[in-house]
């Protein structure tokens, strides 16, 4: 099941209509979710009981794409963060992500995420802001791919190589039986 993206925050079940605007899905069992991206990374989240990917351009990562996939997997906010995954997979390099106030300006960035850059602009390490805002989220094993979608040649980046077709990152877990 996929959606139609569209950098926000939106979450959705695996069984809603996969027509529906948004950037995230969750499942419990057995389906198979997935959220496309050329430089925004994708971030997939597993827990004992269900689990989810969500699509983190800055603009939904800004607005609190993380917390609210979190918040979606577990509305009562009771289930052990410690029994969660976290992969932050691939997603465009930050010495090649310049941005700018719009960007700077929509959030304050975690620690160590944003470098200064020529006057007005700045380098953002999205899937370490990614990363950190699973940390405080609660999550404490956050993997991260060493993967870039800039830098690897056999992974499609929208600066690099222009708009095009994105690639597909897909979550799935087989019911158990017996």
């Amino acid at each position: 099941v996929v959606n139609r993206q569209v950098h926000g925050t939106h979450i959705v079940t695996a069984s809603a209509d996969s027509t529906a605007e948004a950037d995230g899905l969750i499942a419990s069992d057995n389906e198979a979710i997935g959220v496309f991206g050329c430089d925004c990374p994708p971030l997939v989240i597993v827990t004992p009981q269900a689990y989810g990917v969500a699509h983190c351009g800055w603009r939904g990562t800004a607005a609190g794409m993380v917390g609210e996939l979190v918040a979606a997997i577990d509305p009562s906010g009771s289930a052990p963060r410690y029994t969660w995954s976290a992969l932050v997979g691939p997603g465009i390099h930050p010495d090649d992500f310049e941005v700018d106030a719009p960007v700077l300006d929509a959030r304050i960035w975690p620690a160590g995420t944003v470098q200064p850059g020529r006057p007005g602009h700045a380098w953002l390490d999205l899937p370490a802001a990614i990363a950190a805002d699973a940390r405080q989220a609660g999550l404490t094993s956050i993997a991260r791919s060493p993967l870039t979608t800039s830098r690897h040649a056999h992974l499609r980046s929208h600066r690099r190589d222009g708009p095009g077709f994105p690639h597909l990152l897909v979550a799935w877990r087989p019911r158990c039986v017996g």
